[in-house]
């Protein structure tokens, strides 16, 4: 038994398996976390231990097998398109500026738009720009009640989530403090209690002279849930500290904005001027990105290719492609 033991660690790789492992220790180098990476590639803390110093007692080929497929995914997806991570274009400054002023200001503030304007890109980069005050969230079909929308923000604040939720509501508030913002990402999502909840917070700073803004992003829904015939009897409360409504719309993208988007493109006016059409039909900003990122991957981005490539993934750009031929 002990002579087997030792044998399990000193285990001996393949050339190749040794490759994968120096590629692992690489990145584990970059991230600065082989916790974070384990869960990147989707192997579990001590079988990635194990593997690193060689005595892994499983089935080698398989783990292996998972590292390997890891790497040929990221190192296929190295030769396409990079999208800019955030540009400054006239629609997410928009969004920008308006969570910065509900941040400065406190209250309620809303912030809806056309699919694909650079909304959530607005988000994240405010989140990135302010860690310490900003706590910024996403709703969805799963996460749309109050104790789904409070458990994310808790979370964030590092505030136990196993606790009833008036409890945990009076938590997070107590981890709140004066001059912070939470964002709510896809708010169309949210229920009329996870919207009052939030309102409250809101509300409770404002009492103590404090401000704790809340912006709701999102599109045209919200506005028609708060507004509308049926349901705007319910939002009077928050319609009425609502201090700040921004539109954004598809048709704001500019040139410039295409510009910034797609500085690989510079000075090929008639391709920017199409991926400008796009944008500003319902495909949005998403759809131009996509269909330049698909185009790109097979080395036919002129004018030409980006229409041959919107016809073969079925991308209506019909009134894209007159208004550049015009």
């Amino acid at each position: 038994m002990e002579n087997e033991k030792t044998l399990n660690q000193t285990r001996e790789y393949t050339p190749q398996q040794e490759a994968l492992l120096q590629k692992l220790e690489d990145l584990i180098a970059e991230k600065n976390s082989a916790a974070e990476v384990g869960r990147l590639i989707g192997i579990k803390q001590p079988v990635l231990s194990a593997l690193r110093k060689g005595n892994y007692a499983g089935d080698l080929d398989r783990q292996f097998g998972i590292i390997a497929d890891y790497f040929k995914v990221k190192e296929e997806a190295v030769k396409n398109y990079k999208p800019v991570k955030y540009a400054p274009i006239s629609t997410s400054n928009l969004a920008y500026q308006t969570i910065r002023n509900i941040q400065i200001m406190g209250g309620f503030g809303i912030v809806v738009g056309d699919p694909g304007v650079g909304k959530t890109k607005a988000v994240l980069k405010y989140a990135e720009d302010n860690p310490e005050s900003c706590i910024a969230v996403k709703a969805g079909a799963c996460t749309r009640g109050t104790r789904a929308v409070l458990k994310q923000v808790a979370l964030k604040l590092n505030v136990p989530v196993n606790q009833s939720i008036d409890d945990m509501y009076m938590s997070i508030e107590a981890k709140l403090h004066d001059g912070m913002l939470i964002v709510v990402d896809e708010a169309q999502h949210l229920s009329f209690n996870a919207i009052e909840a939030l309102r409250q917070i809101s509300d409770d700073f404002d009492e103590r002279d404090q401000t704790c803004g809340v912006v709701l992003v999102g599109n045209h829904g919200i506005i028609e849930r708060m507004e509308g015939g049926k349901t705007g009897k319910d939002y009077k409360q928050t319609v009425n500290r609502r201090w700040q409504l921004q539109e954004l719309k598809t048709t704001d993208i500019s040139l410039n904005d295409i510009k910034m988007i797609f500085p690989v493109l510079e000075g090929q006016i008639k391709e920017l001027e199409f991926l400008k059409a796009v944008s500003n039909s319902k495909l949005g900003l998403r759809g131009a990105v996509r269909l330049f990122t698909k185009a790109y991957s097979i080395n036919k981005y002129d004018f030409k290719g980006l229409v041959e490539t919107a016809k073969i993934t079925g991308a209506n750009i019909e009134g894209a492609e007159k208004v550049v031929r015009a």
